[in-house]
């Protein structure tokens, strides 16, 4: 390459640079003068002291501001307590599943079995206009609704470090809110203003129960989609002398405790979402959502059916536990009357009914009086809904699920 006037130029820029940095290292050379006015006596001082500005004592000032900061979590937190709480939250599932749930909570299981009530009001058949909604409705919360975010990332277990494409589309939150939602305001729709007068229906509230078993601290802290409260409790009047129950099984050498973490910061009080001086205040039926990405194991494994239903049924306990606990008190253990409960979990697709029939809060052992849940379970509401050929279509869509939700609704 031949040399040019051009190329023999020194750039400036980087001329300055290094100029700044050669002359930034020099050290400053010792002359002897301070040694010199020290011997004579006369004081020397650093002319930074003259320089820097003295720091300014300020006085905390506390802002009010939307909420208030939380303290930290040390021995001086008002709800530190030595004794560790084994809790089991909303986004956590129990390693064992469904045995587990039944040891925890002391409970024995029908399946396949609802109350005789349910049944025959889920063989009445709605009129055709109202699954017509109900096939909108999931089409609303599939494929119409606007919300486009990140879905999940896809994984191939045969090339797993391949990166599909991401994809946006609906979130299951959202799909779960739509169709529940939707599917309730059409229940109340078909049903006489006497039945829908007598309930509220309340969106994400938050239950909470703390009990002993065996020496040690559990608490369960749950999130209801919906819950479906009324003037008068629900009743249903089960003969259980034809009725094979599942009992208790045994967990050894597992721990009843296993996948539940300790936590010393809690408080000793249960919480159910409305107050005692309410009217519509008892609990009727309960919503739970099943969303993919938020449920999970402290393990990282997927979820499994076992554990699934086994989140039913501890969240059917929950609530019903918080409500006896405010009808009864804190202290309360064998029940005068037992507490019953509707539950439906769903994923949007698949759906699982439950009654929980809380009968003690003594929950060591597996002697003496037991709780009960009967459930029927794996219920599809349709194959898919999706786009096909442009055309937005609805596969499959099976009445059987809509006529189960309007009978717990009206028993």
């Amino acid at each position: 390459m031949k040399l040019t006037q051009v190329l023999k130029r020194q750039h400036i820029d980087f001329m300055f640079k290094r100029h700044w940095l050669a002359q930034g290292k020099r050290v400053p050379m010792e002359t002897g003068v301070e040694k010199v006015l020290t011997e004579k006596g006369i004081p020397v001082i650093d002319a930074l002291e003259f320089v820097k500005e003295k720091p300014e004592i300020r006085e905390r000032i506390e802002i009010i501001g939307p909420y208030e900061q939380p303290l930290p979590l040390d021995k001086d937190h008002p709800n530190y307590k030595e004794k560790p709480c084994f809790t089991l939250l909303n986004n956590n599932v129990l390693l064992e599943g469904l045995p587990q749930a039944q040891v925890l909570t002391k409970t024995v299981i029908a399946e396949d079995v609802l109350p005789q009530k349910i049944e025959k009001l889920s063989e009445l058949s709605a009129p055709k206009a109202v699954h017509d909604g109900v096939k909108k409705a999931i089409l609303n919360a599939n494929v119409f609704d606007a919300e486009q975010k990140k879905l999940p990332k896809i994984k191939d277990p045969e090339r797993p470090a391949f990166n599909f494409p991401r994809i946006l589309g609906i979130s299951d939150r959202r799909r779960n809110q739509i169709l529940t939602n939707k599917l309730l305001q059409l229940v109340e729709k078909s049903n006489d203003a006497e039945v829908t007068q007598n309930k509220y229906v309340i969106n994400d509230v938050e239950s909470k129960i703390l009990f002993d078993k065996e020496d040690e601290l559990i608490q369960f802290q749950d999130v209801s989609g919906i819950l479906v409260t009324s003037k008068k409790p629900v009743t249903h009047e089960i003969p259980t002398s034809d009725i094979k129950f599942i009992e208790i099984p045994d967990l050894y050498p597992v721990n009843h405790t296993v996948s539940l973490p300790p936590d010393h910061f809690y408080d000793e009080s249960s919480k159910y979402p409305l107050r005692s001086n309410v009217t519509v205040k008892h609990p009727h039926t309960t919503w739970l959502h099943y969303n993919k990405t938020e449920v999970g194991t402290l393990y990282e494994l997927p979820v499994n059916q076992s554990q699934v239903l086994g989140r039913s049924l501890t969240h059917a306990f929950t609530v019903a536990a918080a409500y006896a606990k405010q009808l009864y008190g804190e202290k309360v253990k064998d029940l005068p009357e037992p507490v019953h409960i509707n539950c439906i979990q769903t994923d949007g697709q698949y759906y699982h009914f439950g009654v929980f029939e809380l009968n003690t809060l003594d929950v060591d052992g597996t002697d003496g009086t037991k709780n009960k849940w009967f459930c029927r379970n794996n219920m599809k509401l349709y194959d898919s809904s999706c786009y096909l050929s442009g055309m937005p279509v609805l596969e499959n869509y099976n009445p059987k699920v809509y006529s189960y939700i309007n009978a717990m609704y009206n028993c």
